[in-house]
């Protein structure tokens, strides 16, 4: 065999190789998100793995591929789905667009989330049950433009380093338990009161400015005092009246 054969052949090999463990990965990025959801209403029936060709994945329901075999978006949106974030999602590393919402997913996100989804662009978790914090390494998603965290059970405060996100265009943490100030986002990005509406205690722009908690209680004082003088007042002045005309 000829040197220019052997390279070929190696070069060949090679080739097919990495192909083929793109494929196996992909098929068990898939394989593992089923197993690890609880499926009541069988929305993922037609995810069913053979052997073969790992093609047919991208007749899966809800699964968008490129190149025949990668999966490049998985929409699991309305399908009843419930469990918590799948972990299985870091297999599929061409992925760039994940969207849950609307679904009964639980408890709280990964903190290592960014390297389960390190090139997603839009991410849709709105309208489940996931709760706890917003981990700081959402942050580090760097091509999110989109993120949308509405009505679910989050609660503490929202990571300022969610404002690094320079690419961010579409952003809600609406209708959920979150306290302190807001991120300081580029005034480009235009997040306007309801992108943050409807939460305990979130403060800052585009909400009401924040208080110091002492100057919060000062305040209070100071209102509880006004509100006394202006409720006895008027009853002292009545009282020493009617002590005087009734000398």
């Amino acid at each position: 065999m000829s040197i220019t054969t052997l390279v070929s052949t190696c070069l060949w090999f090679l080739l097919v190789s990495s192909f083929t463990g793109a494929n196996e990965v992909n098929v068990n990025c898939l394989r593992s998100i089923k197993s690890q959801v609880k499926d009541p209403t069988r929305s993922l029936s037609s995810w069913v793995f053979r052997n073969g060709n790992a093609t047919y994945i991208c007749s899966f329901v809800g699964v968008e591929c490129w190149d025949e075999d990668r999966v490049l978006k998985i929409n699991l949106s309305g399908y009843g789905l419930e469990g918590e974030f799948p972990l299985g999602l870091n297999d599929c590393s061409s992925l760039t667009g994940l969207d849950l919402s609307r679904n009964n997913f639980s408890g709280a996100l990964p903190s290592n989330i960014a390297s389960l989804i390190p090139f997603v662009t839009t991410l849709d978790l709105s309208y489940n049950q996931f709760s706890g914090e917003i981990p700081t390494g959402l942050s580090n998603v760097t091509f999110l433009n989109t993120l949308m965290l509405q009505h679910n059970q989050f609660t503490g405060q929202l990571p300022p380093e969610l404002a690094s996100l320079q690419r961010l265009k579409q952003f809600s943490v609406a209708d959920n338990h979150l306290i302190g100030p807001v991120p300081k986002f580029n005034e480009a990005l235009n997040f306007g009161p309801e992108s943050f509406a409807n939460n305990t205690d979130l403060c800052g722009l585009p909400m009401e400015f924040c208080i110091n908690p002492e100057e919060k209680v000062s305040r209070f004082g100071k209102m509880g005092a006004a509100i006394s003088a202006a409720i006895f007042a008027p009853v002292g002045a009545f009282l020493g009246w009617f002590f005087f005309n009734g000398n």
